[in-house]
C-alpha cells in the first residue's frame, strides 16, 4: 500500500519568486556535458524555458502554459508507503530493466534502506549489487 503527492505544474507558476523565476530541469545521467547529444537537450530545455515564461509574461495561465514544459522538468514527488511495497518498488525500479534515471534515484534509497534495516533488504540488494 502506497500513497503519493506530485508538485503539480498545473498550479506552480515558475515565473514566481518561489521558483527563482525559472524552471528547474534534471540533468540526463546518460549523456556527457560534451556531447552533441547533451548540447542538443541543454538547448531545448532553454527554449522551453523561454517559451513558458513568455506565455506567462502574455497572460497564459499556469495550466496552460505548462504544456511546453520538458519532461525533464524537476517535480518533488512525496511517498508514503509499508515495507511491503518499498520492497516491491525497490525491486522493480532499481533492476537493471528500469530507466537509468529512475535507477540514478532509487538505488541510492536501497543502499541507505538497506544500511538501516539490512534483513528487511538483503535479497534485494543481493540481487541488484551482487552483495
Amino acid at each position: 500500500m502506497a500513497s503519493y503527492s506530485q508538485e503539480s505544474t498545473r498550479y506552480a507558476n515558475y515565473s514566481k519568486n518561489k521558483f527563482g523565476n525559472e524552471i528547474t530541469v534534471i540533468r540526463p545521467c546518460f549523456w556527457e556535458e560534451t556531447s552533441p547529444e547533451f548540447i542538443e537537450w541543454k538547448k531545448a530545455m532553454e527554449t522551453s524555458e523561454e517559451s513558458y515564461l513568455k506565455l506567462i509574461s502574455m497572460g497564459a495561465r499556469p495550466e496552460q502554459a505548462r504544456s511546453v514544459l520538458p519532461n525533464s522538468l524537476k517535480t518533488e514527488v512525496v511517498m508514503t508507503c509499508n515495507l511491503r511495497e518499498i520492497r516491491h518498488i525497490l525491486a522493480l525500479r532499481c533492476s537493471n530493466a528500469a530507466h537509468p534515471q529512475i535507477r540514478e534515484v532509487m538505488r541510492p534509497l536501497l543502499k541507505d534502506l538497506h544500511g538501516k534495516i539490512p534483513v528487511i533488504f538483503d535479497d534485494i540488494c543481493q540481487s541488484i549489487f551482487g552483495s
